[in-house]
């Protein structure tokens, strides 16, 4: 069996991480992602099982790959990167990681929300380019105002937690609204509700049809002028473009995005520049005990397929 990582991985922090797989076959680990889709196709033309971190295996690439039975993707995304339909098609069987990384978002989600409302990236900016301007800086303390949470899955729940923990009021919306979901004092509301009462607002919600853009212009205009917008999950959940028109007339006091349309995101990234936003290279998932838990996922997911078993499987094939 030939295991191939076609673009290394975060997660594989030590030459060790690799010897789960090198009992099982032959393991092709590349450091360096392919420099093009004709490169990645010959990474992988000979493939059983491939780790993909975030090559694009479309179905011209799964086509290429007659040998390919099993492949894993180190995230949640999977979508994003791996034709389904075209997997199917070959008798290619899909899995995920869900649930590696929820602490690692939680807690970044919270260091955005104070680097945000207490201007941390701003003012670090400044004093390195040889100014001290204390007074401008001046921010917004959390304790006492709202923080609402558009999805609470494992990590909406966790910055629940967190948010209870910092005195913030907390609303919350879910497509499951059950009593559960309702923990650490958070109220379930409707998602208009969210955009209009919260000082704070953070998204934690899955990218599908049915998301896709669901935080629309409409939504957005909702918001408190004093408001903070802030995104650790996909950027097309949002109307990007409604996002910057608000930002841009300081309509909304301000976005942290971790996530962007375009990855890596241009040089004239317009989001990007606006001086009440701050942005980051979509790393609020890259903490070391998500990439141990990510990489232990994963292999679990070889190991059920190996056993004839389904472990976190997109399409039962």
């Amino acid at each position: 069996m030939r295991i191939v990582f076609p673009e290394g991985s975060g997660s594989v922090q030590k030459p060790e991480d690799l010897l789960p797989v090198k009992k099982l076959g032959t393991v092709d680990y590349y450091e360096k992602p392919p420099e093009s889709k004709v490169d990645l196709i010959q990474r992988l033309r000979d493939a059983d099982v491939v780790f993909l971190d975030y090559s694009v295996m479309d179905a011209e690439v799964i086509a290429a790959c007659p040998k390919l039975k099993f492949i894993c993707f180190f995230g949640i995304g999977y979508g994003n990167c791996i034709d389904v339909a075209a997997a199917t098609k070959h008798g290619v069987r899909v899995s995920y990681t869900p649930g590696y990384g929820a602490t690692a978002v939680a807690e970044y989600t919270v260091g955005l929300m104070l680097a945000l409302t207490r201007h941390i990236a701003a003012s670090y900016y400044s004093l390195k380019h040889g100014e001290w301007l204390s007074a401008k800086f001046q921010g917004t303390d959390l304790k006492g105002k709202t923080l609402g949470i558009a999805g609470l899955g494992p990590i909406g729940a966790d910055v629940a937690r967190l948010g209870a923990g910092l005195g913030m009021r907390l609303l919350g919306w879910t497509r499951t609204a059950t009593p559960e979901r309702a923990q650490h004092g958070l109220r379930l509301v409707t998602l208009e509700e969210v955009f209009a009462d919260a000082d704070v607002i953070t998204i934690h919600l899955s990218l599908n049809a049915q998301t896709e853009r669901l935080i629309s212009r409409a939504l957005l205009g909702k918001m408190k002028p004093t408001a903070y917008l802030i995104n650790t999950s996909r950027a097309k959940l949002v109307d990007n473009e409604a996002l910057a028109e608000i930002l841009q007339q300081k309509r909304i006091a301000g976005a942290a995005l971790d996530v962007h349309e375009d990855e890596p995101a241009p040089m004239n990234y317009l989001l990007a520049s606006l001086p009440n936003v701050l942005v980051t290279p979509h790393i609020a998932y890259n903490s070391k005990e998500a990439g141990e838990n990510m990489l232990r996922i994963a292999y679990a997911t070889l190991d059920a397929f190996l056993k004839g078993e389904q472990l976190h499987v997109v399409n039962p094939v």
